[in-house]
């Protein structure tokens, strides 16, 4: 499996400075899907990890 680096510490699946997610969506954070710099994209495997039930 590919490293995946995040420092979104909030999220679920972030482990030191990896994802450990076994899979990733990308998508375009525009309407028109026009692409120029990351910011115009958006992790939506993204989950809280507030929002996970222990």
């Amino acid at each position: 499996m590919p490293r995946i680096k995040c420092s979104v510490d909030q999220c679920l699946y972030q482990e030191g400075n990896e994802c450990k997610a076994s899979s990733i969506q990308v998508r375009p954070t525009s309407m028109d899907h026009m692409i120029s710099v990351s910011d115009d994209t958006a992790c939506d495997t993204f989950i809280p990890r507030h929002a996970v039930k222990k």
